[in-house]
């Protein structure tokens, strides 16, 4: 950042709060609702997801459909993400570990706590092959508009943190140095909102206040009668 302050111009820009992305999130999150919500209905539906026939009921739908939820948004956030601490894993997959934890942990209970959840993971959905294989195809298929996205974006419209990355971590244009120049002729561009702008600014409009409180002060003290009175009194 210290060698490209250019990097701050996507705030100012206001790029990440466009309209554009947040009609596109939006559009985002439809679509990755429907795949989770349609691929759980159609599969669990009509036929059987256990080898001795044992068709879905709504306790087992309703575990499938959260797993996928799950997965999911965590998996979204780690396509998001830029650079992974150790934080952000312990939260992204912790979380997913935590849903699995849970579904043991309840299920453990007697059936007149449990009711219908009693070993609904290592009885029913773990043995099940399509739980697993369902699981998989949500996520692809529900994240797969999102990639293309990011494909199509850092290989044709890369923003200056995405070249910069690449620079960087893939050692691209070492030898010329074109991306180099150009992300440095962009980080002395005047942006006129930084740090000294904002100042002048707040220095501005404390002096305009400072001045329209002195008119103030003035007219109240040339319109009070004692004022007239010493001023029109003889020498």
């Amino acid at each position: 950042m210290e060698q490209f302050p250019a990097l701050y111009q996507q705030g100012q820009k206001n790029i990440y709060f466009t309209w554009y992305r947040i009609i596109g999130w939006i559009v985002n999150g439809v679509v990755a609702s429907l795949v989770i919500f349609l691929a759980n209905i159609y599969t669990f539906s009509p036929n059987s997801f256990q080898k001795n026939g044992q068709v879905a009921d709504i306790t087992h739908l309703g575990a499938m459909t959260y797993t996928c939820i799950i997965w999911t948004v965590n998996c979204q956030i780690a396509l998001i993400i830029n650079r992974f601490t150790w934080i952000q894993h312990l939260f992204i997959w912790g979380s997913i570990m935590i849903w699995y934890v849970f579904l043991l942990v309840y299920g453990a209970f007697p059936p007149v706590y449990s009711q219908r959840g009693f070993r609904v993971l290592i009885e029913a959905l773990g043995p099940a092959p399509l739980y697993w294989t369902v699981t998989l195809f949500v996520v692809v298929v529900s994240l797969l508009p999102y990639f293309i996205h990011i494909v199509i974006q850092r290989s044709f419209y890369p923003l200056d943190d995405h070249v910069i990355q690449e620079m960087k971590h893939c050692r691209k244009d070492v030898a010329v140095k074109q991306m180099w120049e150009r992300e440095r002729s962009n980080s002395i561009k005047m942006t006129q909102v930084g740090v000294s702008a904002r100042v002048d600014a707040r220095i501005r409009v404390l002096k305009e206040q400072l001045h329209h409180k002195k008119q103030l002060i003035y007219r109240s003290v040339t319109s009070s009668p004692i004022f007239r009175s010493l001023t029109n009194s003889p020498a």
